[in-house]
């Protein structure tokens, strides 16, 4: 049996492609707030330039 969570590292590029494609989303559920595209944005930005984030979870629900 497969862990419950596992590491994965993807390139910026790969999770803009997947949000193109309607693979990727941030359900409302997830958050009591929806991000505005300027936060989304500088998210993104930070994320290229290198900086430290922190985690982004992701959740395969193709799995379940």
């Amino acid at each position: 049996m497969q862990g419950l969570f596992s590491n994965t590292t993807f390139s910026v590029i790969h999770l803009i492609n997947q949000i193109e494609t309607d693979q990727l989303g941030l359900p409302e559920l997830q958050r009591p707030f929806v991000w505005k595209d300027s936060k989304v944005r500088d998210l993104f930005d930070s994320m290229i330039n290198g900086y430290p984030i922190g985690y982004l979870m992701l959740w395969d629900f193709r799995r379940y």
